[in-house]
């Protein structure tokens, strides 16, 4: 069963420990005990994980000195039994002081610290008073350590067990970490019926310091805003802290055995959130990507297209001078120690066969495992190289963390976000900026993890891939999120020109094939083509935009240009459409003017519709035949000649359709004639095509 004693949770274990008969004797049993005790939080406080800040060597200790909250108070706080009417405050039964077991005939001085060093910038509590101390934590420093922070302002707010109440608006109540990491709260009136002895706070994060910030909410099993409520215990004389008191409740595994595991399962260190660095503001270089692939279980039935879009990245930075190299995480990271799972050192992609190199090593990829993001962005922080971009491609929240895969593996908590930050915090610190993208159905919620480990600014549809420090996407849209990216980072834009076109008489557009002639010009940046480019066999042209900076802005005008034989086939062009990453953008024919910034994405589509006009032609002639039979070896008789009146002769009209569309129902009729003399082979005509009709009769002179 677990206990809450004397302010450390321990788990107690049912073995018989003979207690020694009196204060004064059984020194050795009474060792034998301090050692078992020691040995239960040790080895609990190391299967969490416990996250020091600072020295490494004090992991499984305190942070501060702590005296005994069920000690019997000292001479200044000794009171009579309570009143009846005083019972109601009296403490639940495990949670009440307990007696000594020899009551002295005066009260015994605090009994020792299980810690043994309390930092200097940790106050003792005062007369009356209690210390709660909060440890804030900055950048992973080792494999469960983390640098202190300072500046970041915590406030003690009222509420109950569910809810969070108003702030306390005493200046007791408000406390900013110090360059220890310290943020300590002097709570007054907690003696022996004072107004806050066992008094419950929440505790909340206010503000942080320049350069950093606060995450609230944070998805777990839930999505938990990150406050957390103290202790029962609240006395004077006495220091509770985050770490051992209120805040430190990671679950332990004992075999198979997971206990108390809960959502808001902390590390007991506060965690706060680094600026994400920006991209170096020049172009003349290559940038040193580092890609930290997902290759959890999850990701299984996306597979390919993980590699897919992996490898689409690997493209998109090629002739750019810039290197990648591969990390992958699973429940440990890398995945593993083989071909399907390890990590890769950056290579230059544009150097030899290098580009196919890493491109078959993601290809070589497996899954299997759960989800350690901290493992996952450490190892990149913890390289020895120096990375400009870091990509983090998830499918799932964190499960896991440490180096041995700590952690409840099926449900999220505090814990495993904490350490997740800490590591990304570490990899900031490089200078390093780091992009989180979420994609699937498990991370596609509440982004507030994605936002942690990365950014503030999340991509929305319509905005530039350069701006945004964190992405969710479905499975179909990964390749496109990071092919912007990499364009982005590599200070170019992409313009893709579709052509539509629909026909007179059909249906509806088609996708038009090729032969459809473009020419785009740029007021900045240079393009990849010139003159008038013809689109391919699938209507389609497409330009890159190079920028000499990433924050570089260009205005674009796209212009079709069509044949002399589009023109005369009726072809018009009639609407243009283009969007901007996604989002629509106004422009007007026959020219498409657009602004495009690095890291764009535009797309546009021009649609011609071809209207045609009909037209016929007759030529009249006559042949000295009186059928048709015999105009094969008849003889034309000239304009302006003569017969004798009554003379039989056959007429020929040549019908010719000049038009620009087939023409149906062609009758011809000469009013020199009975009604239907004139007859013809048919009477459809395709645009351009002739035929010759034929009439018989006499000549009469008039």
């Amino acid at each position: 069963m677990r206990q809450h004693r004397k302010g450390i949770r321990v788990t107690r274990f049912n073995m018989p420990v003979r207690r020694p008969p009196h204060r004064g004797a059984g020194r050795p049993a009474g060792r034998l005990v301090a050692l078992l005790l020691a040995t239960v939080l040790i080895g609990t406080a190391g299967q969490a994980g416990a996250f020091a800040v600072g020295d490494d060597a004090a992991l499984n200790a305190p942070a501060v000195e702590k005296t005994d909250p069920g000690a019997t108070p000292a001479p200044e706080e000794a009171a009579p039994v309570p009143a009846p009417e005083e019972t109601q405050s009296t403490p639940a039964p495990e949670q009440a002081e307990e007696a000594p077991e020899e009551a002295p005939a005066k009260a015994p001085a605090p009994k020792a610290a299980r810690s043994q060093v309390a930092p200097l910038s940790v106050p003792a509590p005062g007369a009356n008073e209690a210390v709660i101390t909060v440890k804030v934590g900055g950048d992973r420093t080792g494999s469960a350590a983390a640098s202190n922070l300072a500046g970041v302002k915590l406030r003690l707010h009222d509420g109950d067990a569910n809810n969070l109440g108003a702030a306390r608006t005493e200046a007791w109540a408000t406390c900013t970490s110090d360059a220890q990491g310290d943020c300590s709260f002097r709570v007054p009136d907690t003696q022996n019926r004072g107004a806050n002895r066992d008094r419950r706070f929440w505790v909340v994060a206010s503000s942080a310091p320049e350069g950093w910030y606060l995450n609230s909410p944070l998805v777990t099993s839930g999505v938990n805003e990150y406050r957390f409520r103290t202790g029962a215990n609240l006395r004077s004389g006495n220091t509770y802290s985050s770490r051992v008191d209120f805040m430190n409740d990671a679950s332990y595994s004992i075999g198979s055995w997971l206990l108390n595991a809960s959502a808001s399962d902390s590390s007991g260190t506060w965690q706060t959130s680094r600026m994400n660095p920006q991209l170096p503001l020049t172009c003349e270089t290559g940038l040193k990507v580092a890609l930290i692939l997902d290759l959890s279980g999850s990701v299984s039935s996306d597979l390919g297209n993980l590699k897919k879009a992996a490898n689409g990245m690997v493209d998109s930075l090629a002739g750019t001078g810039s290197s990648i190299a591969l990390f992958t995480f699973a429940d440990i990271a890398p995945r593993s120690s083989g071909a399907d799972g390890r990590n890769y050192a950056s290579m230059a992609i544009d150097t030899g066969t290098n580009r196919k190199t890493i491109k078959d090593r993601i290809d070589a990829y497996a899954t299997g495992g759960g989800t350690n993001w901290d493992q996952g962005i450490w190892q990149v922080a913890n390289d020895a190289a120096k990375y400009d971009l870091a990509i983090v491609v998830t499918d799932g929240q964190p499960t896991f963390y440490g180096p041995s895969a700590s952690g409840p593996g099926n449900a999220t908590r505090f814990i495993e976000n904490e350490r997740a930050i800490f590591s990304a915090n570490a990899l900031k610190a490089k200078g390093t900026r780091v992009l989180a993208v979420g994609v699937g159905e498990g991370i596609k919620g509440n982004p507030a993890n994605l936002r942690a480990v990365s950014g503030v600014s999340g991509y929305a549809s319509g905005g530039n891939a350069n701006e945004a420090d964190y992405f969710q996407a479905d499975w179909n849209q990964l390749a496109g999120v990071l092919s912007s990216v990499a364009k982005g980072a590599t200070c170019q834009a992409d313009i893709d020109i579709t052509k539509h076109t629909h026909a007179y008489g059909t249906s509806g557009p088609v996708q038009g094939g090729a032969g459809w002639g473009f020419n785009a010009t740029a007021t900045q940046g240079k393009l990849s083509r010139t003159g008038t480019q013809q689109t391919n066999s699938s209507g389609q042209v497409s330009y890159d935009l190079g920028f000499s900076s990433p924050t570089g802005t260009s205005e674009v005008t796209l212009t079709e240009t069509m044949s002399t034989a589009q023109t005369r086939d009726g072809w018009d062009l009639t609407k243009i459409t283009c969007t901007v990453n996604g989002t629509n953008v106004p422009v007007s024919s026959p020219n498409a003017k657009i602004s495009v910034t690095a890291g764009d994405q535009v797309d546009c589509t021009f649609l011609n519709t071809q209207t045609l006009k009909p037209g016929l032609t007759i030529e009249k002639s006559a042949w000295d035949t009186p059928t048709s039979a015999g105009l094969e070896n008849a003889r034309e008789l000239p304009d302006g000649g003569s017969v004798p009146s009554g003379t039989q002769i056959t007429w020929k009209y040549l019908v010719t359709n000049t038009g620009q569309t087939k023409l149906t129902g062609i009758a011809v009729v000469d009013d020199q004639l009975a009604a239907n003399a004139v007859s013809c082979p048919g009477t459809v005509l395709d645009a351009g095509k002739s035929m010759t009709c034929t009439a018989s009769g006499p000549v009469t002179a008039r």
